[in-house]
């Protein structure tokens, strides 16, 4: 496929994009090292490129964090990756090669059997070969030079270039090869997701070559290749497109990756034997395919597009990863620049409607970070610069709990939110290990080059060497919290060279740059402040978008830049519902703080309130509705004196119930609010919309205290106290589940409760349900009373979220003559049973 600049701006690939296929050289498919390696530069170790990108980021070994947040984090990082023991990453590697391990292995998703054993080994690998790159601490370098040795004793032992820590990976590949593939969402020919597994070892490998410059680790990843490339050399297109139905990674990156290493065109050509048409050739036709599909299972598929079109610019591959990041971030993602509900994507801008429950997986802001550096890179966007900045700086720092060093799974948005904490020394989710490298990766993307142009994407403290202008930069600033930054440039002799420097779409009217106390002209933006009091529903309007001020001048030793950056608050609301929003302050999201995070172990009620250990309601949770809409946003929400950084709203928080007492709330930003129950985004009725909704609240109450009147009984499934007194027992797989700080409890199979009923009563089972829970959609399951069938019910996957009520009528029969009867919960075969968040049991002619 050709594309012209005409043709890619009718499919609507973007102006940015466009413009680089205007650009794009003649390199020729199939020449050495056939584009810039990102990490590289003229001083790196490893190959050297032979072209350059459009705006080549300055490599890790020439960029530091000198301060700040991301500083915080990446020490904190290092001292978690220093405390990790390369020889139980290694346990299970050495294992199944028939070597003796030293050390005994981690547990939780590394650990051995029907795990993705091995990946934290491969995550390990990448994380100190950046960090290495990123620090020039030793300590990193001879990790990752005893990892690689221990792969190829590993990999010699196998003898045929197999290396993996998987137990039944060898059984799953020699089927594979003979064509035998079963193969679904994380599972193929009975391995979880073995692919994606592999990927990160070769990932690691490639950084290892990439980032010390280890040409053992670039050996061995290609030897790896070669047995790839012989365990799929007898399949069609026909049946590697149904093996990678199932997850895999990002394989054909690798491989690509592999081919710019090497130059050698066999691992390019491997690399098509992961392109997975079916995701891809949507993407490349520019229809947006993602609702339903698992977001981080497609994300590194294009990944590996745009890594191929850097080496070989094949159109359709910037097509598919330029489009793919543009209907991401602007349709799917939340304002923390996370993505994803349950893992899953929806419905394209059904934002608003998906705020509740889990969302955000971090590893999915991981992969989007790296797919923009990348996009950066092949088209100098300041839209791209939108992404690091706000993916970093909200979710990527608040997924890391620096002081308990801590991981978060998801970093749920919605209202009574807590933190989905990993324990980074037992878990080995995906999410700590691409957590491990977030931070590594850090100063990826914060500065970029081409020619005599030096980039500045983020104000973050930090240095920069620009290598090939015989140029350093030093920036000192306060962001994110602050509004200044200085820049100081270093050389030895003056050179006529080119600052641009981003302007921000969330800097107000103040944004101002000087050098060397001279004022430099900044166009008008046409931005109109949030708090103009002639703007109405301000959190309708959407703000410009980011641009770059080009600098240009004949540079000296010691000249100074500095640039102002006034943070104003705004709303950024969700499209679907308008007056639900985020409270953005600058780049960051101001989080609304609920109260302490219960500790672990400790329950929740029914509406979200922490319980003692006797089920005792000890602090509300409660995330007001803020009825403010259509009002300036300086009129109701103020500093609070003396904690920089800090608001709280001023009369206009309201219970969400009927009584709808005032409820003001603190709000900080999201990245500082450890350890904290919260929410990210609001309610922002009008005073009319309030009574409207309030009039239903009422209604809603009359009905609840009607429903609490005919209860002869009730449980909070998942509340061990309260399910204690019911005489609760279930199958092994019967689980609690949390959704919006509400217990439930689901399972594969069963659970039961005893419960009384009175015989002179027509009696009715009430259970409560959640319509967005995918973690038990689709279910069919059935309700038994004392083992006799009551009702079969299926519960589905549906947006908005809520909780609802089902009524069964129980027959008279069921219950004459009983005081107490067994409602048992039991799944159809081959289905499960959905979340059950409530269970009672009332007397039928009492109901409303």
């Amino acid at each position: 496929m050709t594309l012209s600049r005409r043709n890619a701006l009718k499919l609507g690939l973007g102006a940015s994009a466009a413009a680089l296929l205007d650009a794009r050289t003649s390199a020729a498919l199939g020449t050495p090292n056939a584009a810039t390696l990102l990490h590289e530069s003229s001083t790196a170790p490893g190959p050297k490129p032979t072209r350059t990108l459009a705006a080549r980021p300055l490599p890790l070994h020439d960029v530091r964090l000198l301060g700040g947040p991301l500083k915080t984090a990446q020490d904190a990082d290092i001292a978690y990756l220093l405390e990790l023991e390369p020889d139980r990453m290694l346990a299970f590697y050495r294992q199944n090669a028939g070597l003796t391990p030293k050390a005994k292995g981690y547990g939780g998703w590394d650990g051995d059997g029907r795990n993705l054993t091995g990946h934290i080994a491969g995550h390990y690998l990448s994380a100190i070969s950046a960090m290495y790159a990123a620090t020039g601490d030793a300590r990193f370098k001879e990790r990752t030079t005893y990892m690689v040795n221990e792969l190829k004793l590993v990999q010699d032992k196998h003898g045929d270039g197999y290396l993996s820590a998987l137990k039944g990976g060898r059984k799953c590949f020699d089927a594979l090869a003979k064509g035998e593939i079963r193969a679904s969402a994380f599972d193929l020919n009975g391995e979880w997701s073995p692919w994606y597994t592999l990927h990160k070892t070769f990932a690691g490998l490639r950084d290892a070559y990439r980032f010390t410059g280890n040409k053992t680790a670039l050996d061995v990843e290609t030897k790896f290749a070669g047995w790839a490339e012989k365990v799929l050399s007898g399949l069609d297109d026909a049946q590697r497109q149904h093996m990678m139905e199932t997850e895999f990674g990002g394989m054909n990156e690798v491989l690509a990756d592999l081919y710019a290493d090497t130059g050698d065109a066999r691992w390019l050509t491997l690399s098509y034997a992961f392109e997975h048409t079916a995701f891809v050739a949507p993407l490349q036709r520019h229809e947006d395919n993602l609702d339903g599909t698992h977001a981080n299972t497609q994300i590194p598929k294009v990944i590996g597009s745009a890594a191929r079109y850097m080496y070989t610019q094949q159109a359709p591959d910037l097509v598919a990863a330029s489009f793919f990041q543009d209907r991401v971030v602007r349709h799917h993602s939340f304002s923390t620049g996370g993505h994803g509900t349950d893992e899953y994507y929806g419905a394209p801008d059904r934002i608003g409607a998906r705020v509740h429950g889990r969302t955000a997986e971090s590893c999915n802001v991981y992969n989007m970070l790296k797919l923009s550096r990348q996009l950066f890179a092949l088209a100098p966007d300041a839209r791209y610069a939108d992404y690091i900045e706000r993916g970093l700086f909200n979710h990527a720092l608040a997924s890391f709990d620096t002081e308990a060093r801590r991981m978060c799974y998801m970093v749920p948005v919605g209202p009574n939110a807590r933190h989905e904490y990993q324990d980074m020394l037992e878990s080995f989710t995906c999410c700590v290990g691409s957590g491990m490298e977030n931070f590594a990766l850090a100063g990826d993307g914060l500065y970029a080059e081409s020619g005599d142009t030096l980039w500045v994407n983020v104000y973050t403290p930090s240095s920069a060497k620009w290598a090939n202008a015989g140029a350093n930069v030093t920036m000192l600033s306060d962001f994110p919290e602050g509004e200044t930054a200085k820049l100081t440039a270093s050389m030895k002799s003056p050179k006529q060279l080119t600052l641009a420097l981003r302007r921000p779409y969330w800097a107000g009217e103040g944004f101002a740059i000087k050098v060397n106390g001279v004022a430099v002209a900044t166009p008008a933006t046409g931005y109109v402040a949030p708090n103009d009091p002639a703007r109405r529903r301000q959190y309708a309007l959407r703000p410009p978008e980011s641009s770059y001020i080009n600098v240009t001048r004949l540079w000296r030793d010691g000249d100074v830049v500095e640039v102002t950056l006034p943070k104003s608050l705004r709303l950024e609301p969700t499209p679907d519902m308008p007056s639900r929003a985020a409270i953005m302050w600058g780049p960051l999201v101001l989080a609304g703080d609920l109260g302490p995070e219960p500790q672990r172990g400790r329950q929740r009620g029914e509406n979200g309130e922490l319980l003692d250990a006797d089920g005792a309601a000890t602090q509300p949770v409660i995330t007001p509705v803020l009825v403010a809409g259509g009002r300036p946003s300086a009129e109701w929400l103020r500093p609070v004196e003396g904690k920089p950084g800090t608001f709280r709203t001023a009369g206009v928080g309201r219970e969400p119930d009927a009584a709808g007492a005032a409820h003001d709330v603190e709000l900080v930003p999201f990245y500082r609010l450890q350890r904290r129950v919260y929410t990210t985004y609001f309610d922002l009725p009008t005073e009319a919309e309030w009574g409207a909704q309030k009039a239903t609240l009422v209604a809603d109450a009359e009905r609840q205290r009607k429903l609490e009147a005919a209860t002869v009984a009730f449980v909070r499934p998942g509340n061990a106290a309260s399910e204690k007194t019911v005489g609760y027992e279930g199958a092994p797989d019967a689980t609690p589940q949390f959704m919006n700080g509400r217990a439930g409890r689901s399972a594969r199979s069963w659970f039961s409760y005893v419960m009384p009923v009175v015989d002179a009563k027509p009696m009715a089972l009430v259970a409560t349900y959640y319509t967005a829970d995918r973690r038990t959609s689709p279910a069919d399951f059935e309700i038994l009373v004392d083992g006799a069938r009551l009702a079969g019910e299926k519960v589905g996957m549906t947006d908005p979220g809520r909780f609802y009520d089902v009524v069964y009528a129980i027959p008279a029969a069921m219950v004459t003559g009983k005081q107490l009867v067994t409602v048992r919960f039991q799944a159809v075969a081959r289905s499960q049973v959905a979340a059950v968040y409530g269970v009672r049991m009332v007397r039928a002619d009492e109901l409303p």
